[in-house]
This record gives C-alpha cells, sequence and structure tokens, in this order.
C-alpha cells in the first residue's frame, strides 16, 4: 500500500514538472523594456533623469491634482489628531 503512494506521489510530481514549463512557454512577456530592480535595489528614473530624457513622469495637470489630494489628506489627518 505505501508503495502505491509513493509511486503515486512520483507520477504526480513528475507530471507537474513536466507541464510547468510547456503552459509558460508561449506566453507574452509581462513587462516589456527593462525591469527597474536589479541586484535587489529598486532603481527609479530620477527627476533629472527623467529631464534629461526628455520624459515626464505626469502631466502638469495631473501634478496639480497629486498637490491637491496631498494638502487635502494632510488637512484631514491634522484635524484627526487635533480631535484625539
Amino acid at each position: 500500500m505505501l508503495n502505491k503512494v509513493v509511486r503515486a506521489c512520483a507520477l504526480v510530481a513528475a507530471l507537474s514538472m513536466l507541464a510547468g514549463p510547456g503552459v509558460a512557454k508561449d506566453a507574452p512577456p509581462l513587462h516589456q523594456g527593462p525591469w527597474p530592480i536589479y541586484n535587489g535595489f529598486d532603481h527609479q528614473p530620477t527627476r533629472d533623469q527623467l529631464r534629461a530624457l526628455h520624459q515626464h513622469d505626469v502631466t502638469p495637470d495631473q501634478a496639480h491634482e497629486i498637490d491637491r489630494l496631498y494638502d487635502q489628506l494632510l488637512s484631514s489627518s491634522d484635524r484627526a489628531q487635533r480631535t484625539r
């Protein structure tokens, strides 16, 4: 009985190893271009690097909206601390 269980587990393990690479082999890559993580460090572009590439991380309208939301968050946080 134990011999059958061991054989069944070995068969399932072998089949799962064979099926795994075949499924992902034809899948498209999840990320286009270089990854921002190298050697375990997160390398996000700095403002100067984006400026040198003539790229913006957000549009001016988006920057104003971010600032407005951040100010709103800070003001609600200040009110919450005062009520404690």
